[in-house]
């Protein structure tokens, strides 16, 4: 099983990795995509890859972080992309549901980070909420590479579509199997089986109490989320679809060499700013 996003280097997790470490590797999950988030948890997610074989590592600016960062961050993302042909860009994207966000900065920090990602062929992660028509409109304009991941997708059933032609994959999360969440699951029924993901987002995104086997620590409240929880998304998950447990691991992986393998094709399209002086700074 491959867990396509996660952060194992939060600092939930890093009192009980070794415990992690060796709970995925019983359980079967080889590979785990790591997302760094800002330039402060780069180092630690190069650390995770240089020591761990299952790891898979990320690197990208957030747009909870955008604004705090500082120094030449995007030649800094450019120089670990070119020193790791492994590593992809991510956790990217835009974000208008939290307070007093920036979003023109969202969308430059965005679309300079895409344009990088698609010049060196790598794949892409995306987090959005409440931006989805932005978000498609810089898909169709923005150099990128071909394929990206939508991870813990929540947007709307209707751009699904859309979202397919301009070759996303879609990731599920525990958490949709939550009471409430209904809709955000019924979407998953509406996505081609050859574009679906699955993820933990560890430490967040924790499934229901029925679904939580694994805690961080072995104890404590479940609200911090377990990557050994993969298991138990992978079975409520592959019993909705109507397949096996083994089934749906072997979809997964299949779709996973796709959004991985296709980074090299590349589509062309022109980046656009505001000012000349924004072109600049952010490239």
């Amino acid at each position: 099983m491959i867990d396509c996003h996660l952060h194992l280097q939060d600092e939930r997790l890093s009192s009980c990795l070794d415990e992690i470490l060796a709970t995925i590797r019983v359980l079967g999950i080889t590979r785990l995509v790591v997302n760094g988030t800002h330039p402060g948890d780069w180092d630690a997610v190069a650390r995770l890859a240089s020591r761990v074989p299952e790891v898979i590592p990320c690197y990208g600016l957030h747009p909870w972080k955008v604004g705090r960062e500082s120094g030449p961050w995007l030649e800094d993302l450019a120089d670990r992309l070119r020193a790791d042909p492994r590593a992809a860009v991510g956790e990217i994207g835009l974000d208008r549901w939290i307070k007093d966000f920036d979003f023109e900065r969202q969308r430059e920090a965005f679309a300079a980070q895409l344009a990088l990602a698609g010049s060196l062929g790598r794949p892409v992660t995306i987090h959005c909420l409440n931006a989805w028509g932005t978000l498609a409109e810089m898909l169709e304009t923005v150099p990128r590479p071909r394929h990206f991941l939508l991870h813990s997708f929540g947007g709307p059933v209707g751009m699904i579509d859309r979202f397919v032609s301009l070759g996303a994959f879609f990731s599920i999360s525990g958490y949709f199997f939550r009471s409430g969440k209904e809709s955000k699951l019924a979407a998953f029924d509406r996505i081609p089986r050859d574009r679906i993901l699955v993820e933990t987002d560890a430490p967040d995104m924790a499934p229901p109490p029925e679904l939580v086997r694994f805690v961080p620590g072995g104890g404590g409240s479940p609200e911090a989320n377990h990557p050994g929880n993969l298991v138990a998304i992978h079975e409520a998950f592959a019993l909705r679809l109507g397949l096996t447990t083994n089934d749906l691991a072997a979809l997964v992986e299949e779709n996973f060499s796709v959004w991985f393998g296709m980074g090299t094709r590349t589509v062309q399209r022109p980046i656009t700013f505001s000012s000349d002086s924004q072109r600049s700074s952010m490239l």
